[in-house]
């Protein structure tokens, strides 16, 4: 996105803002909206002074928070953004986000952006294959509550996630955790945790042997990459593309297996 400061920046961030001051601008009936945000943003982001912003001059604080939006660093544009959507303080219009919600995944892929927007979170995952299996895997879980799976998946996604630096370890070892969960609920019994495998419920499920073997051997990389008690190494490298990889993967195998448990019920 550049180093941000001015007043123009890359065509990423230029086409950011555009969306911010299209969507706000457009639903700003009462002339408040741009005060309300700037406010909201110095208090609770920029973590600013706020006696002397010009409130109550609706252009004034639009082109206060331009600046300002134009003088961060490029990972704080997306923490920006995610504040925006998700923090209550942020002075935005419940409007407002379902439109910002609706619109910026169009105009990242547009600009070539590196990330996509999932559940108010900007995450590396540019494809929306690895998007929707992610995505896919978190609301299934949901329907089969899965509480504690969902929890080490959705961390997984924030430690990819965490600028400027992703948390590539952390967020596999999550992932692999995510998948352990699963299989352990769905085996049904009491036996401790198996980790890296689907052995427990492939017969159940009917997953062939082959599958299983492949399904297995890349959940062995999950867990060697992990660092958990009892992977074999501690200090196995794993960098960020490969961790986007993994916790994909990881998504897609639970995906199968809650696919084939829906199954098994339903017959």
């Amino acid at each position: 996105m550049g180093d941000g400061g001015g007043g123009a920046g890359t065509p990423l961030r230029n086409s950011l803002w555009n969306l911010l001051y299209r969507v706000v601008s457009g639903t700003d009936h009462s002339g408040t909206a741009w005060g309300s945000i700037l406010r909201g943003a110095c208090l609770a982001f920029f973590k600013e002074t706020i006696d002397d912003l010009p409130v109550s001059d609706n252009e004034a604080s639009r082109r206060a928070l331009k600046e300002a939006f134009f003088g961060i660093p490029d990972h704080r544009v997306y923490d920006f953004y995610e504040f925006l959507l998700a923090d209550e303080r942020a002075g935005m219009k419940e409007v407002d986000r379902k439109l910002l919600r609706h619109s910026l995944n169009r105009v990242l892929e547009e600009e070539g952006a590196t990330v996509r927007l999932l559940r108010d979170r900007f995450v590396p995952l540019p494809d929306e294959i690895g998007l929707d299996s992610v995505e896919t895997a978190r609301k299934t879980l949901s329907l089969f509550d899965q509480d504690a799976a969902a929890r080490h998946l959705q961390a997984a996604v924030g430690f990819l996630s965490r600028r400027p630096d992703p948390a590539a370890k952390e967020a596999v070892r999550e992932a692999v955790i995510a998948v352990a969960a699963v299989v352990h609920a769905l085996a049904g019994g009491p036996a401790g945790v198996a980790m890296g495998t689907v052995a427990p419920v492939a017969g159940k499920f009917g997953i062939p042997p082959e599958l299983q073997g492949g399904i297995d051997s890349l959940l062995s990389r999950c867990h060697a990459a992990s660092g958990l008690p009892g992977s074999g190494t501690a200090d196995f490298p794993v960098d960020f593309a490969e961790a986007a990889c993994l916790v994909v993967f990881c998504s897609s195998v639970i995906n199968l297996l809650l696919s084939r448990a829906g199954g098994k019920a339903g017959g």
